[in-house]
């Protein structure tokens, strides 16, 4: 061992530290401790002559809470006044100066715009500011990537996200630089460009047969209910506006739940007991916004499937949203874009712990639509919810006389189930029950029904 020490030439021992070069920290000492470096935005509403103030104050506002939403910082927020549009940044020079020196002195990680721009603008914008220029629906999309997590969800945000890309991915720099034709101009940049392009549009097919396949299992699954006579109820609505808390409460759904935008992206169904008894399905939706990008709908089009075929769509709204007309305005829209405003509504006035605001109290009172007030967070209301919800899913009923065989008592159940029995009387000859049945299902006791006139004897009953 020592001769090992000799040959190697150049290394020294470590010097020996003794126990009283140690000492216990004090309150005087700091440690240097690595914390992540925050997000700060910039939030701007653009607002052209023909706008109104209220939308870009509405939308700014709006931007806000996104950006929350998305764990970001703002830092601040400003409206942002053009006379006309440029078409190389979208926004004037002069703007663009100033929000470059805004960049500068809040140091910001990027820009927030209630709009998208395209391609060229966002790479003029970016490097002239030197900051990142994020639009309304990559800021959407980024919020959706986060809360989704089921594999469904994950394939239609990936879907979305791929749809927005696609047309913007644009060569940039000397490595993907897009050369002129001809001999000779033709160089890797082009071909790389060419290539990511390819790949994009090869995994959008694949996502699109993926969602395929889940939308024939839900068709499965809708036919199993229908087959059933399963109602189905649709809890769909402004984001934040408490469908989640309102399906926790009416199932045994465990859903996440926060207070911000799009707290919950996932699609849930759960079933529930109405109060005659009947079982109906509650599905949770993704929830709508202002402007809502079209690819959006379209990624979400499986989850969106099981509106087409509810029985009834339940409007839930935030009863205490300064912008309540304006949300109830935008789901309606969105509705109609489905092809859907003509089914059956119930809307939902939630949050009303929070306290009613002068719009909300004018519609209850003018209701055009079956309207309930409640609190989904306090359970206040919800019975009257679930009887409206029983009261509009209820199916056509025809009210007749019928006579069960004297032991037929396990006919006498299945009718219970499938039927509202009013009055039960037994005797020897058979069992007389007054009943209301559903239209689509008298068939099966048209041989146990009464006929006025007829006698009141059971089929097959034995005659002494």
């Amino acid at each position: 061992m020592p001769r090992a020490r000799q040959r190697q030439k150049g290394l020294k021992p470590f010097p020996e530290i003794s126990d009283s070069q140690f000492r216990p920290l004090s309150a005087n000492d700091s440690l240097a401790v690595a914390t992540p470096s925050r997000e700060a935005y910039l939030v701007c509403a653009l607002r052209l002559p023909k706008d109104a103030s209220t939308g870009a104050e509405l939308s700014l506002s709006e931007l806000e809470r996104l950006v929350h939403s998305a764990s970001g910082e703002v830092v601040d927020a400003m409206i942002v006044r053009l006379r006309a549009v440029d078409p190389a940044f979208y926004l004037t020079r002069g703007k663009v100066q100033q929000l470059k020196a805004c960049a500068e002195a809040f140091e910001l990680t990027g820009i927030v715009f209630d709009k998208d721009f395209s391609p060229v603008q966002v790479r003029n914008l970016t490097d002239e500011i030197g900051t990142r220029i994020i639009g309304r629906t990559e800021l959407i999309l980024d919020i959706f990537a986060r809360r989704a997590h089921t594999h469904e969800g994950k394939l239609q945000v990936e879907l979305a996200q791929l749809q927005y890309v696609l047309p913007r991915l644009i060569g940039k720099g000397f490595a993907m630089s897009r050369l002129g034709g001809g001999i000779g101009t033709r160089g890797p940049g082009e071909t790389k460009l060419e290539m990511d392009r390819r790949r994009i549009a090869d995994r959008i097919a694949f996502l699109k047969r993926e969602l395929a396949a889940i939308r024939r299992h839900r068709d499965t699954q809708r036919r199993q209910r229908l087959r059933h006579e399963v109602t189905t109820v649709a809890l769909l609505g402004y984001t934040n506006a408490g469908k989640s808390t309102l399906l926790n409460v009416l199932t045994t759904a465990n859903v996440p739940t926060a207070d911000q935008l799009f707290a919950t992206l996932d699609p849930t169904a759960r079933r529930a007991i109405l109060p005659d008894r009947r079982i109906a399905v509650f599905t949770d939706t993704v929830g709508f916004i202002h402007d809502l990008p079209a690819s959006l709908i379209a990624a979400f089009k499986a989850t969106l499937e099981e509106v087409l075929y509810a029985d009834l769509l339940v409007h839930v709204v935030d009863a205490s949203s300064p912008t309540l007309e304006r949300e109830i305005q935008t789901t309606e829209e969105i509705l109609h874009e489905l092809n859907v405003a003509e089914k059956p509504i119930l809307r939902v006035y939630n949050k009303i712990d929070r306290g009613l605001v002068g719009t909300a109290a004018h519609l209850l009172q003018t209701a055009t639509v079956p309207s309930v007030a409640i609190s989904a967070l306090y359970r206040i209301g919800i019975r009257d919810l679930l009887e409206e919800v029983a009261r509009l899913t209820r199916p056509p009923l025809v009210r007749c006389e019928l006579v069960l065989p004297p032991d037929g008592y396990a006919l006498l159940s299945r009718l219970h189930d499938q039927a509202h029995v009013l009055a039960t009387e037994y005797s020897d000859t058979g069992i007389r029950v007054d009943a209301e049945i559903k239209a689509s299902r008298l068939a099966e006791w048209e041989s146990y029904r009464v006929m006025h006139g007829e006698a009141l004897e059971p089929p097959n009953a034995q005659k002494k």
